[in-house]
């Protein structure tokens, strides 16, 4: 496989995070359905998407945050939540992925049940080429978390 040369989109400095997507010259592979920016009340549930036409299970990496995109994929195992079949050891068990497979796609969606307002941030969906050297694609979405507001009289 080519060595493939990425170019990253810029961010957006404002409060809002415009979705990230790194692209990668010279490799095939790319993301099918990608995560988008969600607002969700704290304690409720939240899905962000992401699934690859690579044909392997272990493609889709998850992480909260754009370290892996930044920096050494090495020095962002603390913002890892999801690598090849499982959720990393540090994740609360209120993550979890959704994996489903077809003839065409292979699907790693994230989930958070009972989000906390903690659980705000930037979400990174990336896929790996089958030798686990490039990224081939990435994307990202901003999850906001709103309080749960109780008013008394």
């Amino acid at each position: 496989m080519a060595s493939g040369r990425c170019h990253k989109s810029p961010v957006s400095a404002s409060y809002f995070v415009k979705p990230t997507r790194l692209l990668c010259v010279g490799v095939t592979s790319t993301l099918v359905r990608v995560p988008s920016n969600k607002a969700v009340i704290q304690g409720s549930a939240v899905t962000l998407e992401c699934s690859t036409d690579l044909d392997i299970s272990h493609a889709i990496r998850w992480f909260k945050g754009l370290c892996a995109i930044e920096k050494k994929y090495g020095d962002c195992i603390k913002d890892l939540i999801y690598v090849g079949l499982r959720i990393a050891n540090n994740v609360p068990p209120r993550f979890n992925v959704t994996p489903m497979k077809n003839a065409t796609h292979d699907t790693r969606d994230l989930n958070i049940n009972l989000t906390q307002l903690i659980d705000a941030g930037v979400y990174l969906c990336m896929e790996r080429d089958p030798n686990n050297v490039h990224i081939s694609d990435s994307s990202s979405a901003q999850l906001t978390v709103l309080g749960n507001y109780i008013g008394y009289a």
